[in-house]
């Protein structure tokens, strides 16, 4: 009888494993783009709409969650592609609004979600890609949750990301650049620099220093390579790091313990400013 017991219950609990694993292969059927239980299924809205915007006009952009592309062409004109995804309730598309607002001489993207109650659970992600004419200003562009890359010739550029990465190529004016959580990097630039990360390393990459440059990082290294002409003056500082470059200095004072360093490149010129807290500081060209 004991046999009997034991070959019964074997049997129940080989029955109850079958039904649980038949019930996860159930959970893990596909519905549309992604698995049901790992967050439902994406449904997706395109959004396309084009501003006219005169030569020297200025662009900004507010997002939430997602990346930002923006990049230059000859048309007189704003572009704006966007595209909106949300995961589990298609209804989530409506509760986020793309608004943009125009002028001859402005346009204006805000990516409006709800708030309060149960409408902060919305789940939806808004991927821009932006054409804006070439010597637009950058007034803001900014994301919380993604990355922004800039790319083309452009006047003034002003970029902001919370947790995100910040790429910027080819830009001729003002570059002021900050995330928290993300690292910078800078190709091509032609006008003053302010680039500035929380948690990730700053790259600057350009032909020749034609304005000041400032960098900061608390926990990052800071690199800058000058392929062309070097006149600067340099201040160079680390917390926990050290300072390496091949490029010869006129040092004036210390050089800090191989922390901190102060100096001419070349025969001088606008003031290179580099500090970082918790890495390294490369100079190269």
């Amino acid at each position: 009888m004991k046999r009997t017991l034991s070959s019964l219950s074997l049997a129940l609990i080989l029955l109850t494993v079958a039904a649980v694993v038949g019930l996860n292969a159930a959970c893990l059927v596909i519905a549309g783009d992604g698995p049901m239980f790992l967050g439902g299924q994406e449904f997706k809205e395109d959004f396309l709409k084009t501003f006219p915007l005169a030569a020297g006009g200025s662009f900004s952009l507010d997002n939430t969650n997602g990346v930002v592309r923006l990049s230059t062409w000859d048309k007189a004109e704003v572009e704006i592609r966007a595209v909106k995804t949300a995961r589990g309730d298609k209804e989530d598309l409506d509760k986020v609004k793309i608004e943009v607002s125009s002028s001859p001489g402005t346009v204006k993207v805000e990516t409006i979600y709800p708030r309060g109650g149960f409408l902060r659970n919305v789940r939806v992600s808004v991927a821009y890609e932006i054409k804006v004419p070439e010597n637009t200003r950058l007034e803001t562009v900014r994301t919380t949750n993604g990355d922004v890359e800039i790319s083309g010739r452009l006047a003034d550029v002003k970029i902001g990301s919370t947790n995100g990465d910040i790429r910027v190529d080819a830009a001729a004016g003002r570059c002021e650049l900050g995330t928290t959580n993300g690292s910078i990097r800078l190709v091509a630039a032609k006008g003053p620099i302010d680039a500035h990360s929380t948690n990730g390393g700053v790259r600057i990459e350009i032909g020749k220093v034609e304005a000041a440059i400032t960098a900061r990082s608390t926990n990052g290294s800071i690199s800058l390579l000058v392929k062309g002409e070097l006149n600067a003056e340099l201040k160079a500082r680390t917390t926990n790091g050290r300072i390496s470059t091949d490029v010869p200095i006129t040092v004036q004072g210390s050089i800090g313990s191989g922390r901190r360093l102060e100096g001419k490149l070349g025969s001088g010129g606008p003031l290179i400013d580099l500090h970082t807290t918790n890495g390294g500081i490369t100079i190269s060209r």
